[in-house]
């Protein structure tokens, strides 16, 4: 991905508060679609691109369902939403806390 931004370089509760972030907004509509804004879920800035990283790992690990497009030739989600082991993550008591500990 040539043309693709650098990730930010973010500390381990940096990354944390950012999925975290990200969880939340999902959990407050479900189970609505959040939707990603194109200025803020992109491939050409670092803060974007980092959105969109931290939208993909929990996408791979099951908290959330994408909406996929292809812009540019690059995977950008149009839409999210919580799944049942994201809402599990949010729901069961200190759960959240130890797989997204924020330091």
């Amino acid at each position: 991905m040539q043309d693709a931004a650098p990730l930010l370089r973010r500390a381990f509760a940096e990354i944390n508060q950012n999925r975290r972030r990200r969880l939340y907004a999902a959990y407050e509509i479900y189970p609505e679609f959040v939707y990603c804004e194109p200025e803020r879920f992109n491939w050409s800035d670092a803060d974007a691109r980092t959105n969109v990283f931290d939208l993909y790992y929990l996408y791979d690990s099951g908290y959330i369902d994408l909406v996929k497009s292809v812009t540019e030739g690059h995977r950008r989600p149009d839409f999210y939403m919580l799944t049942p082991k994201g809402a599990d993550l949010m729901e069961v008591p200190g759960r959240l806390d130890e797989r997204f500990p924020v330091c």
